[in-house]
């Protein structure tokens, strides 16, 4: 936010030293990832990232991808069930 935000015709300058874009960028990006794992923002977003993962472990584990592929008997002869989700993919004007 800062970086962007920015006047960008003045350069940075601290201490009597001028710093460039990338080493404000940086510096910047330095600063905000301490600031991240010094306040409970850290332990929130890493439980949520574990929680997400869970339940994406759980929906891994009890899916049932049996039914999710189509002989070719049945695309060919337009089986309904070849005429679902994604049949508007076929070609233009085979359907009205």
């Amino acid at each position: 936010f800062l970086y962007i935000f920015r006047a960008s015709d003045q350069p940075v300058a601290l201490f009597g030293r001028t710093f460039s874009d990338r080493e404000t960028l940086l510096g910047l990006v330095v600063a905000s990832i301490v600031a991240f794992f010094f306040t409970p923002v850290a332990s929130l977003i890493i439980s949520g990232m574990l929680v997400g993962g869970a339940i994406v472990a759980a929906h891994g584990a009890f899916r049932m991808p049996e039914d999710l592929f189509l002989d070719d008997a049945d695309a060919a002869s337009g089986n309904s069930a070849a005429q679902g989700l994604l049949s508007f993919l076929g070609a233009p004007g085979s359907r009205v």
